[in-house]
């Protein structure tokens, strides 16, 4: 249900990128030859319906989600991918097994980056950089042996370590 609702969410986000970028880019191309608002599509529309080109009416909702989306876009970093996630436990220990589960994969692979993360309560340690379910999957064929259980998850990867 999370994921259903996520999805909805990123399609919201699509298409009011979309429907602003449809609307306004013979403005931007104007806005950039004159010197412009820095960037900020939103303040570069209300500069131009100041300057009467334009009547602009924006719902408080459409701004604050616009904002928003242009933050979490600065926070994240790399790509939509995948990665392999090989260990996850919590309690005493979970930590110093994290690190020797890491170890062992990176020696057995060294062509392969592996990465510690916390979640609360859980240690777990995530393996690879794979831009698609394709790759993963080949990826997890490769490992399971020495690894099994090993589990798919979406997550932003690094786009120089995808090649």
């Amino acid at each position: 249900m999370i994921n259903f609702v996520n999805q909805i969410c990123q399609m919201m986000r699509f298409l009011i990128i979309f429907l602003c970028t449809l609307c306004t880019a013979p403005l931007l191309m104007a806005q950039s030859r004159e010197g412009g608002a820095g960037g900020d599509l939103l303040l570069s529309l209300q500069e131009s319906g100041r300057k009467g080109n334009i009547s602009l009416e924006m719902d408080s909702l459409l701004v604050s989600n616009y904002y928003k989306l242009l933050s979490s876009n600065k926070n994240s970093t790399g790509i939509p991918g995948y990665r392999i996630r090989i260990f996850s436990e919590s309690g005493v220990g979970a930590k110093e097994e994290q690190q020797r589960v890491k170890a062992r994969f990176l020696t057995l692979y060294p062509d392969i980056d592996a990465y510690y993360r916390y979640d609360e309560p859980f240690f777990k340690v995530y393996v690879g950089d794979c831009r698609t379910r394709s790759e993963v999957l080949q990826l997890m064929d490769r490992i399971s042996r020495n690894f099994p259980n090993p589990f798919i998850v979406q997550d932003f990867i690094d786009p120089k370590n995808a090649d």
